[in-house]
């Protein structure tokens, strides 16, 4: 786990998930400190967000559908 410095707390900042410890500075601090949680979800999402949304859902319709990975790429639900 990192640790981050003292100096954060003047941002009300007791801990940084890995996505926010992955940004620039300046790109968090305008996502965190200027911008709201309400904008934030206005925010288009990245490829990575959308990707992972497609990985979340082929994997859901294996489980819950019992399919393979051919058939959920191929849209089939039985």
């Amino acid at each position: 786990m990192k640790t981050i410095g003292k100096e954060w707390e003047n941002f009300s900042a007791d801990h940084l998930s890995p996505s926010q410890l992955n940004k620039n500075t300046d790109q968090w601090f305008y996502d965190y400190k200027v911008l709201t949680a309400d904008q934030r979800k206005k925010l288009p999402p990245n490829a990575k967000m959308v990707c992972g949304g497609w990985v979340g859902q082929c994997l859901q319709d294996i489980i819950v559908y019992n399919l393979t990975v051919e058939e959920v790429i191929e849209g089939k639900k039985k």
